[in-house]
């Protein structure tokens, strides 16, 4: 073993990090915006937070979750768009006047940009601003489609808040429908950029803007009514809480606000760090490229430093910022909150707020994928959201001596762009998910989206409102990696186009697979196919904004499956035989990865039994000529690029600690 994965495996425990060395000019700030109260109310709000009795606080939590769900739910009654109103591509929050989020942060944006472009005696009641400048949003946007409309709250005659929704949009201009471009060098080319303004000043609309903005989209009246269903969203947030202000006093809620940030940090310090040890520990992930220079992957590198009091995310070895669209524009705070929401797998009931970023940390050298700087390309920041996901978990399999579920392609875009029978401009453009990581303690979860509450769109719908025909929907067979607890399955979707025009395809993980957990093996990758089972089928890989298809055309789509978590050779053969019978894995996996061997029986309601002796033999000749388990499998693809140096890893040898008895007694139980 290598003295550097000797050291990984024994990590040195350093009591508290300093977190001066962030401070020096080599990282970027932690928060691209800040603000201080000083204002004649804190003195007094700051008092009153600590003496809010747990009941009141209770209830004033829940009701601010309420008035965002309540929010939220407005969204999908009253928007246009199937992105917005069928899979759920949107998000609420309620922000405090130094623009921290009190409710559940998710991946909501925040009012940072209102406050950088107004000062406080500038914003006033009736006021609706909206912006969609990843370039001038403080970090808090991530592509042009994502517009978001913020509104002051006022109480007792002072600002005491915003509420906040944002969503994506079918299209907001640029060179390719739907505003996704996948070959853009800079934002220029992505669509529309409008910096923070007053969309409704006092009440009134901004009716020159509000033409300028809808005439760069092409479908104009999906963008026109997913912004009024925004409005409309945030005007009720606002609403619900200036009933709050009048029953329970407007200085009890704002001091809420801010007790209920402090309870989050509590929980996080108390409950969530003392599950993680102590130590330093790396992760790596990879973009299969960055959209131009299709031969090179792009590295995120992070590495976590635990101690009693707090986590740092240390993003230094991430790659610098790269020609393609794939770079995110944000700052370490919002990659806190991105990855903090692991806490709640410790504190299922807990509301992930700005609080966990008193604790959780996240610093990035400037100008990498994850910093990068105007005017950078950003509309597929996506891949690098799903990546560094990918690397954090990659790192807490080693923290946590793999209990870790396996890393997972939670999301998936695929379309077709073009006229109808009728002449009319259309974009059926769909969301999907993909399998989830083999788990600790269960199986991965079959096409899970990544996107809260997401809903794949109906056949029914698609058939009526775009010209396709869908022939089939299913799981992907054999996708999900092998493993003790197996990763989720992928989709499998045929769809046919009724007329000429293209295909677009934002997919992830076509020849990079999703990795294996301890012992579990990677999952299989995705893509497209175009007319499948064919003699001229056509497959394709990567990210592609406009292959050409024809009237009668078949497009298979496939997402990737979850990364397996334990030894596939210790699955409990029964559920092997199960997930044949179900059709979810093949008889040959069922041999080939588990080591299982069935055998036909007339009982057509079981198909096979399993054949335990032949299985026992089976599976003692492959435990003794396999390599040793991984940490972390990364698949063929990978591996053969590690081994040629094309792409490093701290963790190739990093060996698997799976305990097999522990396994088997929980799994028979």
């Amino acid at each position: 073993m290598s003295a550097q994965i000797s050291a990984q495996l024994s990590p040195t425990v350093v009591e508290i990090f300093d977190e001066s060395r962030y401070l020096n000019g080599d990282y970027a700030p932690t928060r691209k915006a800040s603000f201080t109260r000083d204002d004649e109310h804190w003195p007094r709000l700051l008092a009153l937070k600590d003496q809010l009795d747990s009941v009141t606080l209770d209830v004033l939590e829940w009701a601010l979750e309420a008035a965002i769900d309540e929010g939220e739910a407005a969204v999908e009654r009253t928007a246009v768009s199937t992105i917005v109103r069928e899979q759920h591509d949107y998000r609420a929050s309620l922000n405090t006047v130094d623009c921290n989020s009190v409710t559940r942060v998710s991946w909501a944006a925040t009012a940072d940009p209102i406050r950088n472009y107004y000062a406080l005696d500038d914003i006033h009641e009736g006021d609706v601003y909206l912006y969609n400048d990843i370039h001038e949003s403080s970090g808090t946007i991530g592509h042009l489609p994502d517009f978001c409309v913020v509104v002051p709250i006022f109480s007792a005659g002072r600002l005491i808040g915003f509420s906040q929704v944002f969503g994506h949009c079918n299209d907001v201009g640029g060179k390719v429908a739907g505003s996704w471009p996948l070959t853009a060098t800079t934002v220029f080319e992505e669509g529309i950029q409008v910096p923070p303004f007053k969309f409704y000043a006092r009440g009134v609309r901004n009716e020159d803007a509000w033409k300028i903005i809808l005439r760069n989209s092409r479908y104009p009246e999906d963008l026109r009514g997913d912004i009024d269903a925004f409005v409309g969203a945030t005007r009720i947030i606002q609403r619900r809480v200036e009933e709050l202000c009048r029953r329970y006093g407007t200085d009890t809620v704002e001091a809420a606000f801010y007790r209920i940030m402090d309870r989050c940090e509590e929980i996080v310090r108390e409950v969530a760090l003392p599950h993680i040890p102590n130590g330093e520990y790396v992760g790596e992930d990879f973009l299969e490229n960055d959209g131009i220079d299709l031969e090179r992957p792009v590295k995120l590198m992070l590495t976590i430093r635990k101690d009693p009091q707090k986590i740092i995310v240390d993003f230094a070895g991430t790659d610098p910022q790269v020609p393609g669209p794939v770079n995110w524009v944000m700052d370490g705070r919002h990659y806190a909150k991105w990855l903090g929401g692991f806490v709640k797998a410790q504190v299922p009931g807990m509301i992930v707020n700005e609080g966990l970023t008193r604790v959780f940390k996240a610093y990035l050298p400037p100008r990498t994928v994850l910093s990068a700087e105007y005017p950078a390309a950003g509309a597929d920041r996506m891949d690098c959201m799903l990546r560094m996901i990918g690397a954090y978990m990659a790192a807490m399999a080693k923290a946590t001596n793999g209990q870790m579920v396996g890393d997972s392609q939670c999301i998936q875009l695929y379309g077709f762009y073009g006229r109808d029978l009728e002449g009319r401009d259309f974009l059926y453009r769909e969301i999907f998910g993909a399998g989830s990581g083999g788990r600790p303690f269960a199986d991965g979860t079959d096409t899970v989206d990544l996107v809260p509450d997401s809903k794949n769109l109906p056949t029914e719908f698609i058939e009526q409102r775009f010209p396709v025909i869908v022939h089939r929907v299913g799981m992907f067979p054999d996708s999900g990696g092998p493993g003790a607890y197996r990763g989720g399955l992928g989709y499998l979707k045929d769809v046919e186009i009724l007329v000429d025009g293209h295909f677009l395809t934002v997919s992830y993980r076509t020849i990079f697979s999703c990795f294996g957990v301890n012992g579990g093996m990677a999952g299989r990758s995705g893509g497209a196919l175009i007319n499948p089972e064919t003699p001229h089928a056509q497959h394709i890989l990567y990210k592609r904004e406009a292959v050409p298809v024809k009237a009668g055309d078949i497009v298979r789509i496939l997402t990737p499956g979850g990364g397996g978590w334990g030894d596939p050779l210790a699955r409990v053969p029964e559920w092997v035989r199960l997930d044949v019978q179900r059709a979810l894995v093949s008889i040959t996996s069922a041999r080939d990865d588990y080591g299982v061997v069935l055998i036909p029986v007339a009982d057509l309601a079981r198909g096979f039994e399993v054949d335990e002796n032949a299985t026992r033999a089976l599976r003692a000749t492959r435990r003794a000529s396999r390599p040793p388990l991984k940490m972390i499998n990364r698949g063929v693809h990978a591996e053969q690029l590690i081994r040629t140096g094309q792409i490093t890893v701290s963790d190739f040898d990093y060996p698997a600690c799976f305990d097999e008895a522990a396994y088997l007694a929980a799994a028979t139980v």
